[in-house]
């Protein structure tokens, strides 16, 4: 059996059971986590950390994709520590989310891609910490000239050390469609790419025309917000790809997205269950009720996971 990297080292991949497809454990935007830490309280920022990931484990989620990069203030020694305290087993990304830092900005596709080759293989910063996928993301307006830049070098570290991609996208404007085709036209293996994200869109014409390229759709989100899909809607758009025979290609997940504790913000009691149970607790039974058996939901939570993961 192929092995995982996770925070905590290496695991066996039939370890990794239910497993969430696109979620973070700490995310501060503008890197604000480490650039103003005064801002915070990181004792209860630690506390709600592991309260949140231990509720989730004792809910039966194993395993959380966590896809913070590093201008998402990725802090990989936090997630370390908390996950050694909750016993979650948590995967961790190389990359770059949508705000590319200007020194990327000159940098070539494969210089990018040596950065990431380093995280996956040697360890991210000074820790020994290894990603086990990698991050790029595109959003409202397409595929920038730099966001470009991401995804071939990305590409390229995917082609040396097998390590999978998950990217970002707006469903809304179809950006998918260009990401796939960079990768191909970087002749990346298309089956270690997901799209996340896709849970966005109810176009399920689209979603069909990604699948046929081989890639997985990470239908997250959960529950939904806004103007974009509730997730009575994204569950409907799982079933009709389910009902088309999609379901070897699907994941589920949140992208729920904690920031640290604002400093001198009084301690409250949690309102509700951790939103990373949202997806076990209220979307999964709604599905089983709209006639998705349980082996199908097996395979969204834990095969499909296992396969993008391990390239099995």
């Amino acid at each position: 059996m192929a092995t995982v990297e996770t925070v905590l080292g290496p695991v066996d991949a039939s370890r990794l059971g239910v497993t969430l497809s696109h979620e973070h454990v700490l995310v501060g935007m503008g890197q604000d986590n480490h650039h103003y830490p005064w801002r915070f309280d990181w004792e209860a920022t630690r506390a709600n950390a592991i309260r949140e990931l231990s509720e989730a484990r004792a809910g039966g989620v194993s395993t959380i994709i966590d896809l913070t990069t590093p201008d998402l203030g990725r802090d990989v020694s936090f997630v370390r520590d908390v996950a050694q305290a909750s016993g979650m087993q948590v995967v961790v990304a190389t990359g770059i989310w949508r705000d590319v830092p200007r020194s990327f900005w000159e940098r070539d596709h494969d210089t990018i891609a040596d950065i990431f080759v380093r995280e996956i293989e040697v360890g991210i910063g000074r820790t020994n910490i290894k990603a086990g996928a990698i991050k790029v993301a595109n959003d409202m307006g397409g595929v920038t000239a730099e966001g470009e830049r991401i995804l071939r070098g990305a590409a390229r570290a995917l082609k040396r050390t097998g390590c999978p991609i998950s990217t970002h996208h707006w469903a809304p404007e179809q950006v998918g469609r260009r990401q796939v085709e960079v990768f191909q036209e970087e002749g990346a293996p298309m089956d270690r790419i997901c799209i996340g994200h896709s849970a966005d869109t109810t176009d399920v014409g689209y979603l069909e025309d990604l699948l046929r390229t081989g890639v997985y759709l990470s239908m997250d989100r959960y529950p939904g917000s806004g103007d974009r899909p509730g997730w009575e809607q994204r569950n409907a758009t799982v079933k009709a790809l389910i009902d088309r025979g999609w379901v070897g290609r699907l994941m589920l997940g949140h992208d729920y997205a904690p920031a640290p504790v604002p400093a001198g913000r009084p301690m409250s009691a949690p309102s509700g269950p951790t939103r990373y149970l949202f997806v076990s607790t209220v979307a999964v039974p709604a599905l089983k009720e709209a006639g998705v058996s349980e082996d199908d939901i097996q395979t969204m939570l834990v095969d499909v996971p296992r396969r993008f993961l391990t390239g099995e």
